[in-house]
């Protein structure tokens, strides 16, 4: 008898289990829900953590929420990456830094490709959950998508004659395009600068390098000003 009625108890536990709809603050559930909650004096809170410890979550399943507390704003798992799902502008991140003065920052090796000379201390505009700054014209794509990428440098004292510029874009050590690239044509000692566009697919993880050359045998230039900004498209 306590057999049959254990296997009474169990058989239905499962069915229950099996058929039925969790309701918090209602007894009454959706048949269409799986979960239901119901309150007018208490809130849902999903699991907060900085953006740092959300980007350190190892394969989370498409569809986990967290709220990130870098950026305020709740983020959902998708197959692009973590995405803000209270967004309302594309993420950017903008560097810039002036030179005044003789500062020799301009590396001219001939066809020697530099890093662009800008960090994390150079940072004006970020939107950290998409961007990491990770080196000196390096930066870390945590989201996949389409980016526009502005890049610019000025130069004070480019001398007379003919000599070549570029500026690289290298993801993940490969060169994918040039924003600008040419030739200076000056007659005699004056500033110079150069800027350029350029947009291309990035997966999360992916590494972007900003690099620059301008050929003048290797005698070092004054800089005036590096900036770069990149925006995500979608």
């Amino acid at each position: 008898m306590i057999k049959k009625i254990t296997a009474t108890v169990f058989t239905f536990l499962c069915s229950f289990l099996v058929n039925a709809q969790v309701g918090i603050g209602t007894t009454s559930p959706s048949p269409s829900s799986l979960l239901e909650l119901n309150s007018t004096t208490q809130t849902f809170v999903p699991p907060r953590m900085t953006n740092s410890q959300m980007q350190a979550i190892s394969n989370p399943l498409i569809g986990s929420v967290i709220y990130n507390t870098s950026d305020d704003a709740l983020y959902m798992r998708t197959n692009l990456g973590w995405q803000n799902i209270s967004r309302t502008s594309n993420p950017t991140i903008s560097l810039n830094k002036n030179f005044p003065g003789a500062d020799t920052v301009i590396a001219t090796q001939t066809n020697t490709y530099a890093n662009f000379p800008l960090n994390s201390a150079d940072v004006i505009a970020n939107t950290s959950s998409v961007y990491s700054v990770t080196g000196n014209g390096q930066i870390t794509i945590n989201e996949s998508g389409t980016y526009l990428m502005n890049a610019a440098f000025s130069v004070e004292n480019v001398p007379s004659g003919t000599r070549k510029f570029v500026i690289g874009i290298y993801k993940n050590g490969t060169l994918v395009g040039y924003p600008t690239r040419g030739t200076i044509v000056l007659s005699g000692e004056d500033t110079w600068g150069s800027s350029g566009t350029l947009v291309e697919n990035f997966s999360v993880g992916d590494v972007v390098t900003f690099k620059y050359v301008l050929n003048n045998n290797g005698t070092p230039l004054d800089a005036l000003n590096f900036n770069i900004g990149i925006t995500k498209l979608k």
